[in-house]
């Protein structure tokens, strides 16, 4: 037996939830606001390009506000999410451009949410022919500087969605954002499995080096001193993708790899250590339809030492994805399949398997309208099956504008 999200009638709750409508007042205001400027404004590029030479600065940013409701069991208890969440960024790329060497450049990202605002990435970099050299807080396997293009060393999205910020992709957090935190501690980490190796998404300070485009090929690698996640340190990624072009048709495929030391002092002493690989190959046709593949293993990497008879299996996942677009809209879906034992599983696995549609209208370049729904249904293998909550669904609908 399932419910619909209703308030608490606990006082303290109720008064939560008070401050939780104003701010949600407060966000409404605001969007309506940003969309009449936008739809009375002309046609403009996602960017504003400041050029004095040989300094060339690029400023974009973007906003979407998702608001979602869910279908839980009945057994999930604890306080329900904000029913509207804000994603918001404005970065900057500053490029200086010398006569007899690489350019020399800064980047610097500042994010918001609902909850908070704060540096999510600040490095300086070295371009050239042969490549480009990046140290600062950063992705470690990064392709694009400027813009909104999807990451080429993922290869199962949901286009349909936001492609910066929390995202409708499988593992992209958005959707599961208006589950309790009950449910969400147990999906997410089997989410984030089936796309690209774990810790794709960390933000750490490190090092990385992206090799110039040849003949279709691409590649990356980066070095970390300590992971975002408390549990590892020295963390080094790789990742190599190759694309071939037939007309209007595009393949692509290849993988990325993990590798981090649990950290002996810290919450990883018991850990072992990681060591995580993804492949995964997508064909676009005639620049409309795209179908992705894509899965990961992990192995009993990441998992305790000590956990004698622990009958956890090797963790891995898989996802596929199909989109499609024709002139202002997208439609697509994904069905994600993962297991792994993780926080809150005494014994066994959990397994996830997922389904998410969705469709998307752009109005301008600067103004989408985006919505989907997300299925889910989360199970254990062992003694612990119990805990798990079983199924629901999340229904989310958004607007994303661009600078």
């Amino acid at each position: 037996m399932s419910e619909i999200y209703h308030p608490s009638s606990n006082p303290s709750d109720n008064q939560s939830n008070l401050v939780r409508r104003a701010r949600t007042g407060l966000l409404a205001t605001g969007l309506i606001s940003s969309l009449l400027f936008t739809l009375t404004s002309r046609a403009a590029h996602s960017q504003v390009i400041l050029n004095e030479m040989p300094v060339t600065f690029t400023v974009e940013g973007y906003g979407n506000v998702t608001t979602g409701a869910t279908h839980e069991a009945a057994s999930v208890r604890g306080q329900a999410p904000d029913p509207v969440l804000f994603d918001g960024a404005a970065r900057v790329l500053a490029r200086l451009s010398t006569v007899n060497g690489p350019d020399i450049g800064a980047r610097v990202v500042v994010e918001g949410s609902t909850d908070h605002v704060h540096l999510s990435e600040a490095s300086v970099l070295l371009f050239g022919s042969a490549g480009r050299l990046e140290v600062g807080k950063r992705m470690g396997l990064p392709d694009v500087l400027t813009g909104y293009a999807p990451n080429s060393f993922a290869f199962t999205t949901a286009e349909f969605g936001p492609p910066t910020g929390r995202s409708l992709d499988p593992g992209g957090g958005l959707q599961t954002q208006f589950l309790r935190a009950a449910v969400r501690s147990r999906l997410e980490p089997l989410a984030a499995r089936g796309v690209t190796a774990s810790l794709f998404n960390d933000e750490s300070l490190k090092v990385l080096y992206v090799l110039p485009k040849h003949n279709g090929w691409l590649g990356g690698v980066s070095f970390a001193a300590d992971a975002e996640d408390p549990r590892f340190d020295r963390l080094a990624q790789i990742g190599l993708v190759h694309e071939s072009y037939w007309h209007q048709d595009v393949w692509r495929w290849g993988g990325t790899y993990a590798h981090a030391r649990a950290d002996r002092a810290g919450e990883g002493a018991i850990l072992r250590d990681l060591n995580s690989v993804s492949l995964g190959t997508s064909v676009v046709l005639n620049d409309s339809l795209d179908i992705g593949i894509a899965a990961s293993y992990d192995g009993t990497s990441g998992t305790s030492r000590l956990a004698l008879g622990n009958s956890a299996s090797p963790a891995w996942g898989a996802t596929e994805s199909l989109n499609y677009n024709s002139g202002p809209w997208t439609v697509g879906g994904y069905y994600q399949y993962a297991r792994a034992q993780v926080a809150g599983s005494r014994t066994g696995n959990d397994r996830l398997s997922a389904f998410e549609v969705g469709a998307s209208y752009r109005f301008t370049t600067r103004l989408r309208l985006y919505g989907a729904w997300f299925l889910y249904e989360l199970a254990n293998d062992g003694a612990d099956s119990n805990s798990v909550a079983g199924g629901g669904s999340v229904f989310t609908l958004g607007v994303r504008a661009t600078l």
